[in-house]
Order: structure tokens, then C-alpha cells, then sequence
């Protein structure tokens, strides 16, 4: 499949970036870091995160102000469908100079190229829903829209997109459930069901594809927000006072002072406690990462809708003693990791494992070099893959 960065060099930088941590805890010699240097070289041009920053921003700007002259010529058109291809022909015209910029300066996430992506696909989008017809709903535009962005995902697997497709996807659903008189009941638990599915087909997909790390940013995300949405849609909090909203803005709005009560609340309450409790459980199972921050916020959430409609005390006392007892625990994890029990460890690990998830290929160009440095506390190298949003794997 032809994509618009080169693969081999997104492969070469993910070896690199775990041979530099092996170097900075002394597992590899500088001859051995030389020599993986020079059997996985990566030519793109390397920047900052503030000045990727600054880049996409500048960037922006002036596509837009190259954007805005014409696209004021072809507004005034009456007929809209002439704007829509201005719009279209926009999009991929600078689909067509960013790729050239991508291939001539070498750019890779550096700013300048996620600009004329996240522009090319906004006016490709602008322009495709001016063309369809009126009257559509905010989910049949949505819908339709879903495969340009997908297209726009598979060619540059930019995590910007990526965020843009998940949202309009999730947008879709929300509002086609409404247009159903059982819709606003169901959609807590399609909601859920649908974040589960999301996860299970990126997380098994991470798994049979290990040397896939052209969308592995796009993935880890699509991890995080799916069960970031399955947590909140069954968040007692969030089911009760959105039911509010949309009982507020319907037509024969009562003008309620507050949010009723759901039903099923007890469920919901379950829920509340029970999602992020398995979130916990599994992440600590797993030594996941991604599982034990969204397990712990999780939980805080629940106490926080708790107090919410409970309030045994008062704010002010509440958030005394949650900051007293969440220090507590800190400390507390902190002096009882101080040596290793169970795989975990207060030691810091410099964001990854001790092991590499890419089979043997940094292992292999460090036997080029002679292997001159035995590994220290017996470490294996190879196996596992590039799982999850955190440290899960085989060590």
C-alpha cells in the first residue's frame, strides 16, 4: 500500500529511540550504538516538540491566507456546488504540495507536514459535505464524511486525523441514536458496546501486526479515547446530567432546574465504580500503563460523582481529605516499590521496558559490533510487541 512517509525509516527510528535508552542505562557500548546507527538510518529531519509547535501553527496560518483570497472570489458564486469543488480542488492541491515537501525536505511529524495534512483533509471534508444534499442530518454527514478521513488516516496516519476520524465516528453515532424515540435510552449502552469493540479490534490488530509502527500513534490513541468514552457512558454523572441536556433542549422542554433521575440508576451507579475498578485490575495484570492512569482517574471520578449527590461534608473538607489520602497513597506505593515486587518498581524506567518489542532487530546490529558488553540481570532480548498506550509486554 502506498503511504506518504517512508516506512523502513519509521521502523529504523522506533529501533533507534530504544537503542538510545539502552545506551543511557550503559546496556550497549558507543561502538555498539554506532554501529545500530549505521545498519537503521533515519533521514528525516528532526525537530522539537515547541518548534513542531510553532511550525504547524505558522504553517497553518499561511495556508490559510494563500486560501482566503480566491475562496472570496468563489463564495460570491450562487450556486454552491462551484465552491464545493473550489474547496475540493483546494484540498487536494495541498495534499499534492505538502507530499512534495514530505519527499524533497524529508519531514516527518515535524510541524510543517501535519499542517497541509490536518488542511488537506479539513477542505477535502468542506468541500465533499457541500456537495451533498440539504436537509441531511449532522449523522448522515458525518457518515459520509467518515471515508474521506479514513482514506486521509491510511495514506499518512497522522494522529491529528486520527483524533478527527474517531470523533466524527463517535459524533454519528451520538446523533443518529437521537433521531430514534429508544435511542436516548440505548445510547449509554451502545456507546459502550461500540468503545469495546473499537478497543478490542485495535488491541488485537497491535498484537498480529508487532512491526507495524507506521499507525501505532494513531492506534495507542484510538485505545485511550475508546476507553476513555466507555468509562464516561457509564458514569452515573455524565448518563444523569446529559439526560438533562437533551430533556432541556427538546421541544416540549419543561424547563427543568435540574436533571431527573434515570433509569436503571442503580446500574449506572455499578458502572460507575465497576469500569475503572477493571481498568485497575487489568492494568495492574498486565503491568498497562494506559490501564493504571485511566483506572486511578477513573476512580477519582466515581468518588467525585459520589460526593456529588451524596455530600456527607462539605467541598472544601472533601478535597482536604482526598488530597491527604491520595498523598498518603503515594507515599506510601512509593516506599513500598522502593525494590522491585511483583514486576513493578518505583525506579524510573525512562518510559519503556527493558526489553524491545521488535523481535531482534537492535539486538542484531549490536552483534555487528562485536558485542562487546554482556546485557546486565540476565536480559533476553526479543519477543512481545508494540502493545498498548504503556509498559505491557514480555520481559
Amino acid at each position: 500500500m502506498i503511504k506518504a512517509y517512508n516506512e523502513q525509516w519509521i521502523y529504523n527510528r522506533e529501533v533507534l529511540a530504544q537503542a538510545e535508552r539502552w545506551h543511557r542505562q550503559q546496556l550497549i557500548s558507543d561502538n555498539q550504538m554506532e554501529a545500530i546507527r549505521n545498519t537503521y538510518p533515519v533521514e528525516f529531519r528532526q525537530t522539537n516538540g515547541f518548534l513542531e509547535i510553532g511550525l504547524f501553527l505558522f504553517t497553518t496560518v499561511a495556508i490559510l491566507a494563500c486560501y482566503l483570497l480566491p475562496a472570496s472570489m468563489f463564495s460570491i458564486f450562487s450556486v454552491s456546488t462551484t465552491y464545493a469543488l473550489f474547496n475540493i480542488l483546494s484540498g487536494i492541491g495541498i495534499g499534492v504540495v505538502g507530499q512534495f515537501l514530505i519527499k524533497r525536505k524529508l519531514l516527518y511529524r515535524n510541524g510543517i507536514d501535519n499542517a497541509f495534512v490536518v488542511t488537506t483533509a479539513g477542505f477535502l471534508a468542506f468541500g465533499f459535505n457541500q456537495l451533498l444534499p440539504n436537509g441531511l442530518s449532522t449523522a448522515e454527514h458525518c457518515f459520509l464524511t467518515l471515508p474521506v478521513l479514513v482514506l486521509v488516516l491510511i495514506y499518512f496516519g497522522d494522529t491529528l486525523i486520527a483524533l478527527f476520524t474517531l470523533g466524527t465516528f463517535y459524533t454519528g453515532i451520538f446523533d443518529g441514536l437521537l433521531n430514534y424515540s429508544w435511542g436516548k435510552d440505548a445510547l449509554p449502552f451502545v456507546m459502550m458496546g461500540i468503545s469495546v469493540l473499537i478497543y478490542l479490534t485495535v488491541r488485537q490488530f497491535m498484537l498480529q501486526n508487532p512491526r507495524e509502527v507506521y499507525y501505532t500513534d494513531p492506534l495507542n490513541l484510538a485505545q485511550w479515547i475508546s476507553l476513555v468514552v466507555l468509562a464516561a457512558s457509564g458514569n452515573y454523572f455524565v448518563v444523569r446530567e446529559l439526560n438533562g441536556l437533551l430533556l432541556r433542549a427538546s421541544p416540549t422542554s419543561l424547563h427543568l432546574s435540574e436533571a431527573p433521575q434515570i433509569s436503571l440508576a442503580w446500574l449506572f451507579w455499578v458502572l460507575t465504580f465497576l469500569i475503572p475498578g477493571i481498568y485497575l485490575w487489568q492494568g495492574l495484570r498486565r503491568r498497562n500503563r494506559m490501564l493504571l492512569i485511566l483506572g486511578v482517574l477513573g476512580l477519582i471520578a466515581a468518588v467525585i460523582t459520589l460526593h456529588d449527590y451524596t455530600a456527607l461534608v462539605p467541598l472544601n473538607v472533601a478535597l482536604t481529605i482526598g488530597g491527604f489520602l491520595l498523598i498518603g497513597i503515594a507515599v506510601g506505593c512509593i516506599r513500598y516499590l522502593s525494590e522491585p515486587k511483583y514486576g513493578f518498581t518505583d525506579a524510573p524506567d525512562d518510559d519503556s521496558p527493558d526489553a524491545f518489542f521488535l523481535n531482534a532487530a537492535t539486538v542484531a546490529a549490536v552483534q555487528a559490533a562485536g558485542a562487546a558488553q554482556q546485557p546486565k540481570n540476565d536480559l533476553r532480548f526479543g519477543g512481545g510487541n508494540f502493545g498498548g498506550g504503556g509498559s505491557e509486554g514480555t520481559y
